[in-house]
């Protein structure tokens, strides 16, 4: 799994200094620092199995929280899955990485920003950690690396983050990186086939943010011309 840390490595750069890179044109080195043990590294079709072993790895914690690990979770779709999340990048719909160990690029789960807005500058948080890696600070880095390149690299003004009721570790995590729990949202999931209700978590950007032009690559350009 080296090869995969040595990219990270020669790709590690401030979240201030993203935006005039050009996010959308080199997504190889937007590679987010995580604390001291852990790196964001953007996902692509190369992982697709790697990813798919670490989701096989922790299938039966997954499929507590998320509709996608099934039995039938296979190779073919968790490369279809990165294959989307490689458009959603280009369109700058998503941003998706694995999170792996700083000292040997081991993966041990994945986060990202999805569902972004442009229009309104709000995106949705998600992460999981494999269940070998829980408890030991990786997703508390890794979502607070999110935050901050979120607002800071992205200019959105909102992130959110939905977690069902009752998952605790999940609340923990929310709060440690300054989420606020805004609502009890009712029937909101359904997850191994039960009804359950969700807490709407959100982290807003700075009274400066709210003020500043959004990222220019977000700007619409009108086309005008003759009938």
């Amino acid at each position: 799994m080296s090869h995969f840390f040595d990219r990270a490595i020669c790709g590690l750069v401030p979240v201030v200094a993203l935006v005039a890179m050009g996010l959308a044109h080199d997504y190889r080195s937007l590679i987010l620092l995580a604390g001291d043990r852990y790196r964001l590294v953007p996902l692509d079709l190369s992982f697709d199995q790697i990813f798919f072993d670490l989701v096989a790895s922790s299938r039966q914690e997954l499929s507590h929280s998320f509709t996608w690990c099934t039995p039938g979770y296979t190779v073919e779709t968790a490369r279809a899955w990165l294959q989307s999340r490689e458009r959603a990048r280009a369109e700058d719909r998503a941003y998706d990485f694995v999170i792996t160990r700083a000292d040997n690029g081991e993966l041990v789960g994945a986060c990202g920003i999805n569902q972004i807005q442009t229009e309104h500058r709000l995106g949705n948080l998600y992460y999981w950690v494999a269940a070998a890696e829980q408890g030991r600070g990786a997703a508390t880095a890794g979502v607070s690396s999110l935050v901050e390149f979120g607002l800071k690299g992205l200019g959105l003004i909102r992130l959110e983050m939905l977690v069902p009721e009752r998952n605790f570790s999940a609340e923990r995590v929310a709060e440690k990186v300054g989420a606020t729990r805004e609502v009890l949202l009712r029937n909101r999931l359904i997850l191994q086939a039960r009804v359950q209700h969700a807490y709407l978590f959100s982290v807003l950007g700075s009274p400066e943010a709210l003020l500043s032009p959004p990222d220019p690559r977000w700007e619409k350009i009108t086309v005008t011309g003759n009938g």
